[in-house]
């Protein structure tokens, strides 16, 4: 409780006004004989904050002269046909380099910040941010070679796992115009599965990575929870942030981990990683799987049967048992090249949604309504400034949807059940030692990402119960392991007709997961895959 001094300086501009917004806010009085004592203590402190706001901001180095942003623009409609571009321009390096990511085209989600460019977030409640550091992601992918196209539109704030919120249109899939391409990092699915990119990195905090590369028949990875640093990206709920590759093969995915992968030093969800030079090569490891007779001889693979859903698809129902069918067929072409392929349960993931509903609900209004505290790391103090817009009446009425309810859910959580947080927090534990109790057993687990194929866009004047209903459910199988930090990958395995017009085929996602850090168990039993069946649309 110390302060440096009680000595207020000439010109202190706090009043007794300033105390009484304060304990308003808090619906409480001070005793009458103490209101000058804490009025000179309030005084004192503001005389501290001062000096702080005087002292210049501390940020990553962004080297602008070797990595140059060029033509930076915003796309006109008719050159934007999926709705997927937010921003375009180029940036590389320009000197030689022989990176790993050398010829490789990438696009940024639009809530990871490249320094000099408008970072939009999907929304239009607020405005302006234009940030002045990179992402360490973006640092990585221009030191490994790789060329940066622009950013991907992004759900409005990042709260939507299909693709109609963003402030900018909706985008579409790419297999039928009209249908969600996923969410939230929509533009990065639409963008890689039509060879706009290479490659794309996207946020994961519910299955934002793996949503959309379900529904746009991509390969999406959600890392391991601080593999990969979250240095200089738009926070959601901080304990559950991720970032990672979303890409057309399993071998690029696992190039882009590789540029990625390894503690920044400055991200404190990286406490457990190692730094770049100790990240596996995971490339050369798939390289060792294709050379290989019986790559997955000895290898096991467990089907989660929480994770299943095979209830006959009826009227209004979220879920598809053809999908459930599809995966299990795929996952017993795995027999052919060497695996077991068995059932495992784990009961309580059927109340892994429930928890992270807790965790996401009440954690995301820090972020939203008044500023994120509480970890080591770089703060983005000019995106916290702007996101004050959203607590004026003005911005309030543009969130969308999905931003209002998170924060009316959340108000309610600490309201009226504070507890719930911390609770599901410890259950979360109890959850992680279950999928690793299962894991002791197999190599993988495998479900399906996404219980149903993608949906078609909510008409524009929809009622928000309506738009809810395109994506209820649709995180049952992701959400798990963002609270949890296991990795996490979908993959395309087949196409199914739509059950609103059969002309119409969509893709179908597998999830595979493993234990912390073990990415390459993952990613070989991926490309085992993909290397015997590379025609997936025809599985």
């Amino acid at each position: 409780m110390s302060l440096p001094s009680l000595t207020v300086s000439p010109g202190n501009p706090v009043t007794e006004q300033h105390l009484d917004t304060i304990l308003t806010k808090l619906g409480q009085n001070l005793r009458p004989n103490e209101r000058t004592d804490y009025l000179v203590l309030l005084k004192a402190f503001h005389d501290v904050t001062e000096s702080v706001a005087k002292l210049p901001d501390y940020e990553p180095p962004t080297d602008l002269e070797r990595f140059p942003r060029k033509d930076i623009h915003f796309l006109k409609s008719e050159d934007n046909k999926l709705g997927a571009w937010a921003w375009k321009f180029t940036a590389k390096d320009t000197r030689p380099n022989g990176g790993i990511l050398s010829g490789k085209t990438v696009v940024m989600k639009d809530n990871i910040s490249v320094a000099g460019v408008n970072c939009l977030l999907g929304t239009d409640a607020m405005t302006g941010f234009v940030p002045t550091a990179d992402a360490t992601v973006v640092t990585r992918t221009l030191e490994s070679g790789g060329t940066i196209l622009g950013k991907a539109v992004c759900e409005n704030l990042s709260m939507a796992g299909t693709s109609f919120t963003a402030a900018t249109g909706p985008v579409h899939n790419l297999y039928a115009r009209g249908y969600s391409a996923g969410g939230s990092s929509s533009g990065c699915g639409a963008l890689v599965a039509s060879c706009a990119v290479d490659m794309a990195i996207g946020g994961d905090q519910g299955g934002s990575i793996r949503l959309p590369a379900s529904w746009c028949g991509i390969y999406g990875l959600k890392p391991t929870q601080g593999l990969i640093p979250y240095t200089g990206i738009a926070s959601l709920e901080t304990t559950m942030d991720h970032t990672g590759p979303m890409t057309r093969t399993c071998f690029d995915n696992a190039l882009l981990l590789k540029a990625l992968a390894g503690k920044d030093n400055i991200d404190d969800r990286c406490i457990a990683t190692p730094p770049p030079s100790e990240i596996p090569d995971y490339p050369a490891i798939l390289d060792e799987v294709k050379g290989t007779a019986n790559p997955l001889e000895g290898f096991k693979i467990g089907l989660l049967t929480e994770g299943f859903s095979d209830i006959p698809c009826e009227q209004g129902a979220m879920n598809d048992a053809r999908v459930s069918r599809k995966v299990r067929d795929a996952a017993d072409k795995w027999k052919e090249i060497g695996a077991s392929v068995e059932d495992v349960s784990i009961p309580m993931h059927a109340l892994s949604m429930d928890l992270w509903l807790m965790i996401v609900r009440m954690g995301c209004v820090p972020g939203l309504m008044g500023g994120v505290i509480g970890r080591q790391g770089f703060y983005q103090n000019q995106l916290t400034t702007k996101m004050s817009a959203l607590r004026t009446p003005e911005g309030w009425d543009k969130l969308p949807f999905t931003a209002k309810n998170m924060v009316l859910n959340g108000v309610y959580m600490q309201e009226y059940c504070p507890e719930l947080y911390g609770k599901a927090t410890n259950l979360i534990r109890l959850l992680r030692e279950k999928y690793d109790e299962a894991l002791n057993h197999f190599d993988v687990l495998v479900m399906p990402t996404t219980p149903y194929l993608a949906t078609s866009h909510a008409v524009p004047d929809a009622t928000v119960l309506a738009k809810v209903s395109k994506g209820l459910g649709q995180t049952m199988n992701t959400c798990s392991f963002d609270v949890t930090g296991h990795p996490a990958l979908s993959m395309p395995i087949g196409m199914l007709p739509s059950l609103d017009d059969s002309s119409i085929n969509l893709p179908v996602g597998l999830q595979i997961v493993s234990k912390h850090f073990q990415e390459s168990r993952i990613y070989k039993a991926a490309f085992a895959w993909e290397n015997e069946y590379p025609n997936w649309k025809d599985c």
